[in-house]
């Protein structure tokens, strides 16, 4: 099978769990706890629904991986990894950052990654080796190459001890980097780095759906994305750093002291 047939595949099932986002946006939802701090609303179940739908009708060999769904036995080497609403918290609270992550993953490297940001009709995509896109127009990561003028994005973690550690590394950036933002949205913000919108962006405590189709975009757009040990990062590596590649060691050092 062609990896644009896998590309478009992804494209169609993460624009139509974005028409339920959007659809449901202003309703009043229904919000259960999987854990502290860790919400699931209705519309998540819906939009995964929908992009299964999809995804097994087009695709019935390939296993599937969701972020609400429990995982099945493994059965094939291909595997799509799927976080239908990356960003609950913000959605439940109308805060406008939020995306649909879908990447497709072969023998656990990504292949083809899609995050749809469905308020502001943004689609990040890429293909392994065929780089990165924004609505279509190529992307590349900026060119700053000082952490004192580099814009740092960041998450929380739902795990309070997580949140202590991201704390004292914030400290140890101020001093540092030109800014700091924490936007609510794993999936997304790494595809703003591809953008050269910002130059960096780390999360500890990640699951695999957050980071899998936004790692190869930065990656395919001419970014790094490694552990904080330095290692390039695999799809069971809970934390992440993303970042244009120029300033990625003196970053990495310092929220890893």
């Amino acid at each position: 099978m062609p990896d644009d047939e896998f590309l478009q595949t992804a494209i169609e099932a993460a624009r139509a769990a974005g028409q339920v986002i959007r659809e449901q946006l202003h309703q009043a939802h229904r919000v259960r706890h999987k854990g502290p701090r860790d919400l699931v609303t209705e519309v998540d179940v819906m939009a995964e629904s929908s992009i299964v739908r999809i995804l097994s009708t087009r695709f019935p060999e390939h296993d599937v991986l969701t972020e609400e769904t429990a995982a099945p036995p493994r059965r094939s080497r291909y595997r799509w990894v799927i976080d239908p609403l990356d960003g609950t918290t913000n959605y439940a609270h109308g805060y406008p950052i939020f995306s649909t992550s879908i990447a497709l993953t072969l023998d656990d490297e990504s292949i083809v990654g899609v995050v749809y940001d469905p308020l502001h009709e943004r689609l990040f995509h890429a293909q392994r080796g065929d780089g990165a896109y924004l609505n279509g127009e190529r992307l590349h990561v900026s060119a700053v190459d000082q952490l004192g003028e580099a814009l740092i994005g960041l998450d929380w973690s739902s795990d309070l001890e997580t949140r202590a550690t991201v704390v004292a590394a914030i400290g140890r950036l101020a001093g540092h980097v030109a800014t700091m933002r924490v936007a609510g949205s794993a999936a997304l913000v790494p595809c703003y780095v591809a953008a050269g919108w910002c130059e960096g962006y780390f999360h500890l405590g990640l699951k695999p759906w957050d980071a899998a189709a936004a790692v190869l975009i930065v990656s395919e757009a001419g970014g790094r994305a490694t552990s904080l040990d330095g290692r390039r990062w695999r799809l069971d590596d809970p934390d992440c750093l993303v970042s244009n590649g120029l300033i990625h060691e003196p970053l990495r050092e310092l929220i890893r002291l």
